[in-house]
């Protein structure tokens, strides 16, 4: 018979007849018989957890053992998954900021263009109303210059930054998700609807639309997320 066989009969035969069928005291003697038949039941209780905890420790130095010998491997697949991840986020991000950059000099050749071509047809439209005034002086024959046309808008070309990347044998996805700072000494500040502050209802807030909260430094942090194919 197994110690937990034996507890289970024990408690069975000697602890549960005298409890389960009655539980009410009325006399001292009962009161005494029940606090024996209550330090029977803590001593099996604690035989049990002891007996537990004693069958259990194997398996726990088992998985333990189990641990150690995967974690060299883990940690140092972990470490290169890292590196890889701060790299494609660096990548990520240059990229990025780099067609930002493109997208804005683009945009401001076009308005450059633009305002030249404007100030040259009013210079042309302003040529030609003086020259108008000077031939009703003169009698001369008023020959109007061509105006010049406004350009017409250039399509601008640049190559969208997608946060996926796709490469032959799985998927990467660059999210970015807000990072919370009570600004020190602005504490006070945070709407009361936010306090203690609370930061859990910060970041309903921040879901919910409110991207600029009053002593709240709110940063965007990168991580991925990739699936293997």
């Amino acid at each position: 018979m197994s110690e937990l066989q034996a507890l289970v009969t024990k408690a069975e035969t000697e602890f549960y007849p005298w409890v389960i069928e009655n539980l009410t005291i009325d006399t001292p003697e009962q009161s005494k018989n029940a606090s024996d038949m209550l330090a029977m039941g803590k001593a099996i209780f604690k035989s049990l957890e002891e007996a537990r905890k004693t069958e259990k420790q194997p398996l726990i130095d088992q998985a333990k053992a189990v641990d150690d010998l995967y974690a060299p491997a883990k940690n140092r697949v972990e470490m290169a998954v890292g590196r890889l991840d701060d790299a494609l986020i660096t990548y990520h991000r240059k990229a990025k900021a780099e067609a930002d950059a493109l997208l804005k000099m683009q945009s401001e050749e076009q308005e450059t263009k633009r305002l030249a071509a404007e100030a040259a047809l009013i210079e042309t439209m302003m040529a030609n109303r003086a020259a108008l005034e000077e031939s009703k002086v003169t009698g001369e024959v008023f020959e109007a210059q061509p105006l010049p046309a406004l350009p017409e808008p250039e399509a601008i070309i640049v190559e969208p930054v997608k946060q996926s990347i796709r490469g032959n044998m799985g998927t990467t996805q660059i999210k970015e998700v807000p990072e919370f700072t009570l600004i020190p000494g602005e504490e006070g500040n945070v709407p009361r609807n936010l306090c203690s502050p609370d930061m859990a209802k910060i970041k309903k807030w921040y879901a919910a639309g409110f991207h600029e909260i009053p002593g709240v430094l709110i940063t965007m942090r990168s991580h991925t997320v990739s699936r293997f194919s």
